[in-house]
């Protein structure tokens, strides 16, 4: 918007220097959560045990086999395991927006953008995490009424790195939030406006 005054116009220019300190706070937590998820996602995926387990008894004698635990046999795992590798590659992508996307913006567009994909971001990953960690109680304890039982009692290892895949997801879950609240905020802060006197 320009306005005349004594043969000089005015022009509004948005002032948007290249990274201010907040910005940079926003991506050391985006930094800490793609290490969280993609610790979350390697841990999971790689998660496998072998044991040997009786399966059967014929009269005294029982029968041994050899089981294996995968990530893969549960569903809830996969969906743990796909939800997090998005996550990471969000917050990889975000990073990389935030350090060179600042010239690529309309009217706020490129924020709102980010805001949302935060925001599903969050659903998603809290999904996974809900879904997993039902599945981790089920193993730990299993389910009397549904005749589940449990597995981490053969299975030790495979449970506890489960439990700690799980522990950086939430850790990861947690620092999204804060994301989102701080993506969300930078959204609805009025841009300032400098002018610039053009003869």
């Amino acid at each position: 918007m320009a306005a005349q005054d004594g043969g000089k116009s005015e022009v509004g220019v948005n002032s948007s220097p290249a990274l201010k300190p907040k910005d940079w706070v926003l991506l050391s937590l985006r930094l800490v959560a793609f290490f969280a998820t993609t610790a979350a996602t390697i841990v999971m995926a790689l998660n496998k045990q072998t044991n040997t387990v009786v399966v059967a008894t014929v009269g005294n004698t029982p029968v041994k086999a050899a089981v294996t635990a995968k990530f893969q046999q549960t569903p809830a795992f996969v969906f743990f395991v796909v939800a997090n590798g998005m996550a990471s590659f969000h917050n990889c992508l975000m990073i990389v927006v935030e350090l060179f996307g600042h010239k690529i913006d309309c009217n706020g567009l490129r924020l709102a953008i980010i805001a949302i994909l935060d925001m599903m971001t969050v659903a998603m990953t809290s999904a996974g995490d809900g879904a997993a960690t039902f599945m981790a109680e089920v193993g730990k304890n299993g389910n009397s009424h549904a005749r589940w039982n449990k597995i981490c009692d053969k299975f030790h290892a495979y449970c506890d790195r489960g439990n700690g895949a799980l522990i950086a997801s939430f850790i990861g879950l947690l620092i999204l939030l804060i994301i989102n609240v701080m993506s969300i905020s930078k959204l609805l802060k009025p841009k300032h406006t400098t002018y610039i006197g053009v003869p």
